[in-house]
Order: structure tokens, then sequence, then C-alpha cells
């Protein structure tokens, strides 16, 4: 998982990062007529300084944001986001904020 991991950060942002793993989940999410999604998700966090390059066909954009207002986004737009985010982000604060604030900063 970790060389398959690596290898989609290279694929979709163009950046490479030492990675850790830190727990894996599973969850299903129902998109009314477009259909429903259900899989088991592994987490990593890892810190990058290299410069995104996307790749298109795979993310149609990116930002960059700090811990506090990517909260603040998830406040007040959380339809922005899919199920699996909310729920990994809900996580990684409530169980894992030692690392994240280590890795945020």
């Amino acid at each position: 998982m970790e060389a398959a991991t690596a290898r989609r950060l290279q694929d979709e942002l163009g950046i490479g990062a030492e990675l850790e793993f830190v727990y894996k989940f599973m969850y299903q999410a129902d998109f009314g007529e477009l259909g429903a999604e259900h899989e088991l998700c592994w987490v990593y966090v890892g810190r990058s300084f290299e410069t995104v390059v996307a790749n298109r066909t795979e993310i149609a954009a990116t930002r960059s944001l700090t811990g506090e207002e990517l909260q603040q986004q998830l406040d007040a737009n959380p339809q922005d986001f899919t199920p699996w985010f909310k729920l990994e982000w809900q996580q990684l604060n409530e169980e894992h904020a030692p690392l994240l604030r280590a890795y945020l900063g």
C-alpha cells in the first residue's frame, strides 16, 4: 500500500513526500440516482515542499488551505466536500490531533 500511495501521489499531484500511515476506515455513501460508493480508505499524512502539478484527468482544481481555513469551509459549506473526506477530517481531528498538528504546523 505504501508504494501504491506514493505512486498515486506522484500520478495525481506530481509530488513526492514521505508518508506516514495513520489508520484505515470503511464507509458507504449514497448519491441518489448517481449511485453509491462503498470503499476501504487508507489514510496517510505527509508533507511536501514541491509544487503541485495536478493531473487534470484526475483533479479539476487544487487550493492550499490551513487546517483552520479548511475547518471553516467545512462548517460553512459541507456540501462542497465528499462524504469520505468529512469522515476522514473528523477522525483525524478527534483521534489523531497531535499527529495532524505536527504536519500542519
